[in-house]
């Protein structure tokens, strides 16, 4: 802030040069500008056709379909509420060089001081434009092989190509480093796939004694990625029907999943993330201490700003995912529960997984990342690449870009139930009930080291509840319906490292419980009998308006969002046309 800026009231130019400056930051809230407000208009198109037929050889039948698809998604994003950091940087500078339609600015003193003729300068309005297409062709064909003493041997195989790519032009002053916005630069990719599979299905036996049915499937699919190379990925599947009622089965998978256009090809760009510095003053634990002055960090550095800009994107050196899984389970239909007074159907549904993915396509979680730099001691250190410090101590740089983290294993369980009662003169009710319950996750970012995040854990916006459960009842009636859901998720527990002293953090080791949550939603549909298809829904969601738990450790909005609702209700109108 030069000391010609007229509104500069120290009497000498505010200099924020890390080694020669006397002006370490600055903040200031341009709240006269409103809030960012963004807008996104898509424009989306799609082409499918193909041919499908059958054939007869002898008694068996044979299927096959031939098909094209082409697609394209067209988006532009407007951002109002940005500004130009080159234009601040010249409303504050040198008054000689403020010249043109350039107003000085007025970064001192409370709200409102900021001017329209000071806002009309510095903001902008950022206009960004992606494009995403993908063409495909598919041809398949089924039928039996041989009979075998339970029944045909059946067969699918088929042949899939797929052109994939996309495309994001940011603006020219995003572009250019000059908007006070996430930075980032254009970037376009593309890559080309061939797929060979078939499934084959064998049943073996039948009518037998406590097997109704037994049945074989098995499967392989080969893939050829333009960018990877060529994979072959297997599954194997049982299914048993004990009785009528009872089946059971299980299933044992490899899986194969590559880099996403945006995983390979996305530009860097930047998140300014709420993270805690382990290496600012006052250091409670002497070791830590000892690390940081080794890692180069001044014994007076005290960080100046809660939010710390880390660079996100792509990475073209990205590796596919892979994956092994295996699936057991049971779906029990009692007889006994079927055409009753009191049920006209019934049914329970266990299921039991356990997948290990490797190579798995993450960035690092920030805290975590920056936790053990600094406990490694050492700059060369896996943890410290990509982050460096001033002379001060400031983190002036943090690389957290798309990588192959080492390994996730995850098992758990899900269980149903639904029930469906006889129709009455007060309509038609049922009820279904679901949930879901993660025994294990944890995730391996190399050989020994873990990743915080496990199950019941919230950490930085994202937590693994051990359960979730929804239950729907429904009620129908001639051209009428209606749903109640209520979803439940567990609770949360978060460490307080960057909230020491917080009234709510009063759990074990520095902790803070989020307790679990209920929502409730209701839905009524109306389908129109004057005209065909015409359905008219109205609803609410989160109906008793029920708010997020406070979350420490989330940024910027106090809770997380990926897995709470916005606070409030929401309610919706929908009409829908089938044609």
């Amino acid at each position: 802030v030069d000391v010609t800026n007229p509104y500069n009231p120290f009497g000498y130019t505010l200099n924020a040069n890390p080694s020669t400056g006397n002006l370490i930051l600055i903040g200031r809230r341009p709240i006269e500008g409103g809030p960012r407000v963004f807008t996104q208009n898509v424009n989306t198109w799609e082409f499918a056709t193909g041919l499908t037929g059958s054939f007869s050889r002898g008694d068996n039948d044979y299927y096959w379909d031939v098909n094209y698809s082409r697609g394209s998604n067209n988006a532009i994003q407007t951002v109002r509420g940005t500004y130009n950091i080159a234009h601040i940087k010249r409303a504050l500078g040198p008054i000689s060089q403020c010249t043109g339609s350039c107003v000085p600015l007025n970064l001192f003193g409370g709200p409102g001081t900021i001017t329209p003729a000071m806002l009309a300068y510095i903001g902008y309005i950022e206009h960004d434009t992606s494009a995403n297409d993908i063409e495909l062709y598919t041809a398949n064909l089924s039928g039996p092989l041989l009979q075998l003493p339970a029944g045909k041997l059946r067969f699918a195989t088929g042949y899939e190509h797929r052109n994939a790519s996309g495309s994001y032009q940011p603006d020219a002053v995003v572009v250019a480093g000059e908007s006070n916005g996430v930075p980032s630069l254009p970037t376009s990719g593309s890559y080309s796939v061939n797929e060979y599979y078939v499934e084959l299905n064998a049943p073996i036996l039948k009518d037998a004694p406590f097997a109704k049915s037994l049945d074989f499937d098995v499967a392989s699919r080969y893939s050829n990625y333009s960018t990877f190379g060529s994979t072959t990925n297997n599954k194997l599947g049982i299914r048993w029907q004990v009785v009528r009622s009872l089946t059971l089965r299980s299933t044992w998978a490899q899986g194969f999943r590559a880099p996403s256009i945006g995983e390979l090809f996305g530009s860097p760009a930047r998140f300014d993330a709420v993270l805690q510095d382990p290496c600012s003053a006052p250091i409670g634990n002497s070791q830590t201490a000892a690390n940081c002055t080794a890692l180069g960090v001044p014994a007076s550095y005290s960080q100046p700003n809660p939010q710390i800009s880390v660079t996100t994107g792509g990475n073209r050196n990205l590796q596919p995912e892979t994956s092994r899984s295996l699936t057991w389970g049971a779906v029990y239909s009692p007889g006994w529960a079927i055409g009753q007074a009191w049920s006209n159907k019934m049914e329970f549904s266990f299921n039991y997984y356990r997948i290990t993915i490797r190579n798995a396509i993450q960035s690092l979680d920030a805290q975590t990342q920056l936790n053990k730099c600094v406990a490694s001691a050492t700059p060369t250190s896996t943890f410290c690449q990509g982050i460096s410090r001033n002379a001060t101590g400031n983190i002036n740089g943090f690389n957290n870009t798309l990588r192959n983290i080492g390994r996730i294993d995850t098992s758990g369980f899900d269980f149903s139930f639904t029930w469906q009662l006889p129709a009455t003169s007060w309509g038609r009710f049922a009820n279904h009930f679901g949930t879901t319950y993660v025994n294990r996750y944890r995730q391996q970012n190399s050989p020994g080291q873990f990743n915080p995040r496990g199950v019941g854990v919230e950490v930085n916006d994202s937590g693994i509840p051990r359960w979730r459960a929804v239950n729907d009842f429904t009620w129908s009636m001639g051209n009428w319906s209606a749903d109640w859901r209520l979803r439940y998720m567990s609770d949360l527990t978060e460490r307080c490292d960057a909230a020491v002293g917080f009234p709510i953090c009063n759990g074990p080791n520095n902790t803070h419980h989020l307790g679990a949550v209920t929502y409730q939603d209701v839905r009524l549909n109306w389908r129109v009998p004057y005209i065909k298809n015409l359905d008219i829904s109205a609803g609410i969601n989160n109906l008793l308006a029920k708010d997020p738990p406070v979350c420490l450790s989330c940024s910027l909005n106090g809770y997380d969002a990926s897995n709470y609702d916005l606070p409030g209700r929401f309610a919706y109108m929908q009409a829908s046309l089938k044609f």
